[in-house]
């Protein structure tokens, strides 16, 4: 009896070791198929002194550059007012020196003034729906107003805890500045994450710690039951300190992050074995590698990023294009392993999202269809009657335009006209224009007026002329008048009627006129 219950034993032993292995090996064919079948997924980090670039192709890093520069060099800039081409302008020229071409990207954030929260679903108000309970939490929680924050959450379910909810609230002049910069030069983010998001998902550990060490900054984030319970970002200035001192800063900020979180943890606190992750561009400083970890009372363990790197590739100063690039592969807690919840946040604002139908504008376009189909006869119709109407507009716009071809013809032959008109009016008084002058010179003999220059104007005659005083010039201008030659009453020159003389304007009457008179 002992031995076939032993034998049984081994048998349910052989068959859960076949039934893991299967599993196992399903797991991992699905994550190199999942790989295969990636495309192509080019991450950018950007950081107040450099500028990393990756590019990935079916779960395996192809190509990789950073550029770095001086902390001040963007703040010059934005003195100057082009902060956000010049940030633009070096994304650009990295892409062309290391031969990586892309127009849209996933790109991270610096977790610099962003703020973020954890609290269990239960605190939020009951009676409310989910998204306007959330808003309303994180109005409460969050320092700053709305108008200067963007805010954002997602709900995580804990195996064994009751559901949480994480706020991140990133200020709005910062996120904005950094996507406009990247559309100012043709790239087009598609995702946006802060940096220690990223780092989360390529770290990979359901319980851990992270450091992530730059020249002017330093996240701190714990990991606990798959949980980011603290992500923090303090800003720093590496060069400001000694080797030593430098290690020390970094060694007690990670143990003041640890107890604040063992405080607000009391039941549960960090196991001392919990893995560190050291990653970052400092984190290829041998000296102060070696320091800090003298100095700190955690296991320090390397990164092994589920993508498939070439050996001469510096992991931790790329982990964070490393985890962008992991952004929506499967994790180790959907392949039912120890690992972090996924963290799904996109932080890039709804102003700058293409725009995607919602469900009632494709009911919408759908009913409109529909509608189409059904009054496709009587469109057929009005299409014929518009063909027609078409046909006639343009008949009408050729004669619209013939005409207005004529008229100009007309307005171009009016000066001719005119001339022709003013001749006429020469030729039908016939040689009237001498016995005009003769009856200025008569007249101005019998009264003693002087004359100047006679001028001949077409259809007037301007002359000058003085008399002894202003009587005899009235005399003078009447006598005119009443030769009947003139048209009445003749224009009397400036100062009229006490002046003795000046400038006079005659118009000729007509043949008709003259004899009228």
């Amino acid at each position: 009896m002992a031995e076939k219950d032993a034998s049984k034993s081994k048998s349910n032993v052989l068959t859960l070791d076949l039934g893991s292995a299967g599993r196992k090996l399903l797991r991992a064919v699905w994550r190199r198929l999942g790989r295969w079948l990636a495309g192509k997924v080019v991450t950018l980090e950007i950081g107040s002194t450099s500028i990393r670039l990756m590019e990935t192709r079916g779960g395996v890093v192809r190509k990789w550059a950073d550029l770095s520069f001086a902390p001040d060099s963007i703040a010059e800039e934005e003195e100057a007012g082009s902060t956000e081409l010049s940030l633009g302008t070096m994304v650009k020229q990295l892409m062309a020196s290391s031969g990586i071409k892309a127009r849209k990207v996933n790109v991270s954030l610096s977790g610099l003034y962003s703020i973020s929260r954890l609290l269990p679903v239960s605190n939020l108000a009951p009676d409310l729906p989910l998204q306007e309970a959330a808003l309303e939490m994180a109005s409460q929680i969050m320092p700053l107003s709305e108008d200067r924050l963007h805010l954002f959450w997602q709900v995580l379910t804990p195996s064994d805890e009751e559901d949480q909810i994480l706020f991140l609230g990133v200020p709005r002049e910062v996120l904005d500045s950094e996507i406009r910069s990247l559309k100012a030069v043709g790239i087009t983010p598609q995702t946006v994450e802060l940096k220690a998001m990223a780092l989360i998902r390529v770290v990979n550990r359901e319980q851990a710690l992270i450091l992530n060490i730059e020249p002017a900054s330093f996240d701190i984030i714990i990991i606990a039951n798959g949980l980011p319970q603290i992500m923090h970002t303090a800003a720093w200035q590496r060069e400001t300190l000694s080797l030593e001192d430098a290690a020390e800063y970094l060694a007690s900020s990670l143990e003041l992050a640890v107890d604040f979180r063992n405080f607000h943890h009391p039941d549960a606190p960090l196991d001392p074995a919990t893995p560190l992750f050291i990653t970052g561009q400092l984190s290829g400083d041998p000296e102060l590698m070696e320091k800090l970890q003298a100095k700190l009372s955690y296991p320090v363990e390397p990164l092994q990023p589920l993508l498939e790197c070439p050996p001469y590739l510096p992991v931790s100063q790329y982990a964070v294009n490393l985890g962008l690039a992991l952004r929506g592969t499967v994790s180790s807690r959907d392949n039912e392993q120890d690992g972090p919840l996924p963290l799904d946040i996109n932080l890039l604002p709804e102003s700058f999202r293409p725009w995607r139908p919602t469900a009632r504008q494709l009911y919408s376009a759908a009913v409109i269809l529909l509608a189409l189909v059904v009054l496709f006869p009587l469109f057929d119709i009005a299409s014929e009657a518009m063909g027609r109407t078409a046909m006639l507009q343009t008949k009408f716009d050729i004669l619209n335009q013939q005409l207005e071809r004529k008229k100009l013809e007309i307005k171009k032959r009016e000066p001719i006209q005119k001339a022709i008109n003013e001749y006429r009016q020469i030729v039908q008084r016939k040689v009237s224009f001498v016995d005009d002058i003769e009856v200025i010179r008569n007249e101005a003999e019998k009264l003693k007026v002087k004359i100047g220059t006679i001028t001949h104007e077409g259809d007037k005659i301007v002359f000058s002329c003085r008399a002894d005083n202003y009587l005899i010039f009235r005399e003078y201008l009447a006598a005119l008048e009443e030769s009947g030659r003139f048209t009445s009453p003749i224009p009397p020159p400036e100062g009229y009627p006490y002046t003795t003389g000046g400038e006079v304007t005659l118009e000729p009457a007509t043949t008709e006129e003259a004899k009228g008179g």
